[in-house]
């Protein structure tokens, strides 16, 4: 994988793509959260539930690519961050920040395969056809 700088991508970058997603998505999360109040009730509700199903999963992939110390800290510098003053948007905002920090937390390290520079998780463990935990 490489950067847009053409450059071989080294683990140790702080621009992991999964960073630079999770950070544009809690950015348009935060953002959309300020502008709910303009939307017809129907609408919101659908916004809202989008909001708690994609910024989580977005951490949690984060966490899987970069490591879940990595996702946990993009989050948090978010935790201060809060929307507009309404004590609803507020309330949703830290709702959001909580899902994805546990989402990007839960996430448990997988052995990669060094022949494959850790592009994906090694093989499924003796025994087992998925990888599933027995």
């Amino acid at each position: 994988m490489q950067d847009q700088e053409n450059r071989p991508y080294r683990p140790d970058d702080s621009d992991h793509p999964a960073i630079v997603r999770l950070h544009a998505e809690l950015d348009a999360a935060r953002h959309g959260i300020d502008v709910l109040g303009e939307l017809e009730d129907d609408r919101r509700e659908r916004v809202v539930a989008e909001l708690l199903s994609a910024v989580p999963d977005v951490a949690s992939r984060a966490a899987y690519e970069a490591g879940a110390d990595r996702a946990v800290a993009t989050i948090q510098r978010f935790e201060g961050r809060r929307a507009d003053d309404h004590e609803s948007a507020t309330a949703l905002w830290d709702r959001l920040v909580l899902s994805a920090v546990e989402a990007a937390a839960a996430v448990e390290p997988t052995e990669t395969d060094p022949a494959t520079s850790g592009r994906g998780p090694a093989s499924a463990p003796v025994g087992t056809a998925s990888g599933a935990r027995v």
